[in-house]
């Protein structure tokens, strides 16, 4: 029986799954052939399951569940010789993305990125806390720092990528963005002045600073938030704005990206649902390099998304959400990071990323040993299910 591919969030009950279903660190979340039920599809979003193949007839509609044997979701039916050719092909390839977290210029990276991490936690502590001034020269000096120890935006992306998975979320995503949003300008803006690039690399620092004023049991919960818990969430961009505009001497541009980095172009973003010419420019970048973060680390309740199942988002809906102008500049660098990468596509094989496709960043061709796959033109819903870093 064919396949397709679709998103969770468009998964119904009765749908039967066409392949066993992992989380990003590989545990098994249902095998091939459950029966998707409301409680299974909440369960798949809450492991980070952001997308998953189901069974289709010849004319590409849903299989019927009727027809099918069901299966529990906790049975552990795993193909065991499948998973140890998998795990082999895993050991035997060692990661271009592997090689970089080994090198010494990773090393000096890491310094200076927790070093930046660091002075920014106590930065947003006296701000908060003691009503201190920010000194912001000192943060960007970090970050500049930072910047310096890539060679280029692609090699920073790769550094950014080996840096997956630790802990301080909120500062590390701070960060994160500060060096994202830094990028984009240059790319989009190749004669900004360093001034201007300074004000939006600050307005990436603390776009999220309004976060201190969360309760943090709310910020780390894990397991999808309450609709209470959520609003509370989105009243961060306010406090940030009002925690910005009574520090002297501060671009006021730093404190509307606070307040507007979650609006999004075509209005439906928050607070004000602004459209794309009232959304200051900066903010409009940094609402990039925050979606973009945000969606590839691990968060506390789910797991990191594929990069390409987020480029793929960008392409598919972030057109008409995000500013193109800014957006696919930054998802042509973005994939481009990922040249000569391994990853494991959906069929199980591991492959190296060789080339880009410049008509669908998220669907780039793969070489599998000696086979290639032009992921934009596969007929059977062939895509990359995680990088191997």
């Amino acid at each position: 029986m064919a396949a397709k591919r679709i998103l969770t969030s468009r998964a119904t009950q009765n749908m039967i799954v066409a392949d066993d279903v992992y989380t990003s660190d590989d545990k098994l979340v249902i095998p091939e052939g459950t029966v998707l039920t409301e409680d299974i599809i909440d369960s798949l979003k809450e492991y980070g399951v952001f997308a998953i193949r189901i069974k289709v007839d010849e004319d590409g509609n849903n299989a019927a569940a009727e027809n099918e044997k069901v299966m529990p979701a906790g049975d552990e039916v795993l193909n065991e010789q499948r998973q140890e050719i998998k795990n082999s092909a895993e050991q035997e390839q060692e990661s271009f993305l592997k090689q970089v977290k080994e090198s010494k210029e990773f090393e000096v990276f890491h310094s200076a990125f927790v070093d930046s991490v660091d002075n920014l936690k106590n930065v947003f502590s006296k701000v908060v806390m003691h009503n201190e001034q920010i000194d912001g020269e000192s943060i960007l000096s970090d970050v500049e720092n930072v910047v310096s120890k890539g060679r280029n935006s692609i090699h920073i992306l790769d550094m950014l990528q080996c840096m997956r998975g630790y802990d301080d979320v909120t500062y590390v995503h701070s960060v994160n963005v500060a060096l994202l949003s830094n990028m984009i300008g240059r790319i989009v803006y190749p004669d900004i002045s360093d001034e201007e690039l300074k004000v939006l690399t600050l307005a990436g620092l603390l776009h999220d600073i309004g976060k201190m004023m969360v309760p943090d049991n709310i910020i780390q919960k894990k397991g999808r938030l309450t609709l209470p818990e959520y609003n509370l969430v989105k009243t961060h961009v306010l406090f940030g704005n009002n925690i910005l505009k009574g520090i002297d001497n501060l671009d006021p541009r730093i404190a509307e990206v606070a307040m507007r980095h979650h609006e999004r172009c075509d209005g439906t973003g928050y607070p004000g649902g602004y459209k794309r010419e009232q959304i200051e420019p900066f903010a409009r970048i940094v609402a990039i390099a925050d979606t973009y973060d945000a969606m590839t680390s691990d968060r506390a309740y789910r797991a990191a998304i594929c990069p390409f199942d987020v480029i793929e988002m960008f392409e598919r809906e972030g057109i008409v959400k995000y500013d193109v102008e800014f957006l696919l500049p930054f998802l042509e660098k973005a994939v481009q990071a990922y040249m000569n990468t391994n990853v494991r596509l959906s069929t199980n094989q591991i492959g190296k990323v060789i080339m880009i496709n410049k008509n669908e960043f998220s669907k780039p061709v793969v070489q599998v040993g000696d086979e290639f796959y032009d992921l934009s033109k596969e007929t059977n819903d062939i895509v990359i299910d995680k990088v191997l870093i």
